[in-house]
């Protein structure tokens, strides 16, 4: 039986990712209705402050038990598109995009400073490797961020394709004086490739794994113009460079003092990385995880996200059996593809596995029959598939 896989945080979380209550903890610790009015205060002294309406309809939500950064994020989408003649869709624009770029920087930390954790732990995912060499390839559909299925793979040898082109771009890292002291790798996908379904994943009877990031990633990002995408690439194919190339992305390609001089307007920048490409010239990265500042102005980025959801629907259909490990089940887009999937053919099957699973979602009372409850770990699951 044909199996893929759908990774929700859950499946991440014993290596030290947070889930999503984890982040919204993280970020109410010092998020808060008097921390907001100062750092306002902050930005308009420095000229790029907020309307206090809009500022006091954010703090509205910043209590602590009502917070809840993905729930806020739709607010300010909604508050945008209801307010642009109020004069206020700027604001929250911007402010939609710094708290997208708070949730990337807060997972982001939990990847990079968690080394010793999640090097000890891969040995646990050995049943994903398994699944990899058994389904040739395995397809795995990710709501996570993370780097876990590319972190399992290097220690285990398993080849992942994420549908990028061969073709690459470099990224110099320049240090204070703007000299390139290193180069970063990224491979390319095209706005007219993503449109035309010409995506390089591995092919039917090839051993390895077809990696789908249906929210964004920590290592992929918009370029040019920004309809394109880049992925990160290591020197080698290991941990340790995996986690390196993100970091060096992230911290790395532009000297501070440099990208203060060539990059003055900070709130321009907000969920960006600015560097300088091959012939000088000032360029961003756009951060695909939850939303660019671009997202609200320009639907591109809402058409991708349709896109890559269109090409899960295209992969199950390759599939019999799907294993959802630490889902809540909680995305619409998915869980619609899913019950799409299971409703076509009465041979197929999900596996809900986690260790509270011990109740049907209601989108899946009509399909119980083809439905498997699996209160167990992601690590747990995945052992007893390396026995």
């Amino acid at each position: 039986m044909v199996t893929a896989l759908l990774l929700g945080a859950g499946a991440s979380r014993e290596l030290g990712m947070p889930l999503r209550s984890d982040v919204n903890a993280e970020l109410s610790a010092w998020l808060n209705p008097d921390s907001l009015r100062r750092l306002n205060a902050t930005w308009r002294a420095r000229g790029f402050g907020h309307p206090d309406p809009v500022i006091e309809d954010v703090v509205s939500r910043l209590l602590p038990e009502a917070f809840d950064y993905e729930e806020l994020l739709h607010h300010l989408e909604s508050q945008y598109l209801e307010d642009a003649r109020a004069g206020h869709a700027r604001a929250y624009h911007e402010l939609y995009a710094w708290l997208a770029q708070l949730a990337y920087q807060t997972i982001y930390r939990h990847q990079v400073e968690r080394r010793s954790l999640v090097r000890e732990g891969l040995q646990y995912f050995e049943g994903l490797a398994r699944l990899a060499r058994v389904n040739r390839p395995l397809w795995v559909f990710s709501l996570n961020h993370d780097l876990l299925v590319e972190c399992v793979a290097a220690l285990f040898g398993i080849e992942v394709s994420c549908g990028f082109s061969e073709r690459q771009v470099t990224l110099p890292c320049r240090n204070e004086s703007g000299t390139t002291v290193a180069r970063v790798r990224a491979s390319l996908l095209t706005d007219a490739e993503m449109a035309n379904g010409c995506l390089g994943f591995l092919k039917t009877g090839w051993p390895g794994i077809n990696l789908l990031r249906l929210h964004g990633a920590l290592d992929i990002f918009t370029w040019g113009e920004g309809r394109d995408l880049i992925l990160l690439r290591p020197r080698e194919l290991t941990f340790d460079a995996i986690i390196d190339v993100l970091q060096i992305a992230n911290e790395g390609l532009l000297a501070p003092g440099l990208a203060a001089a060539v990059f003055p307007d900070s709130w321009a920048l907000t969920n960006k990385i600015p560097y300088l490409d091959e012939q000088g010239r000032p360029r961003t990265l756009g951060r695909t995880l939850l939303a660019s500042a671009a997202r609200l102005t320009d639907p591109f980025p809402g058409l991708m996200q349709r896109r890559w959801l269109e090409y899960c629907r295209a992969g199950l259909t390759q599939v019999e059996r799907l294993v959802a490990l630490g889902c809540g089940m909680g995305d619409g887009g998915v869980n619609e593809i899913v019950s799409e999937w299971l409703a076509k053919s009465s041979r197929r099957r999900l596996e809900i596995v986690a260790p509270g699973a011990l109740r049907l979602p209601p989108f899946l009372d009509r399909l119980a029959d083809q439905v498997v409850l699996v209160p167990a770990s992601t690590t747990t699951y995945l052992e007893q598939l390396s026995l």
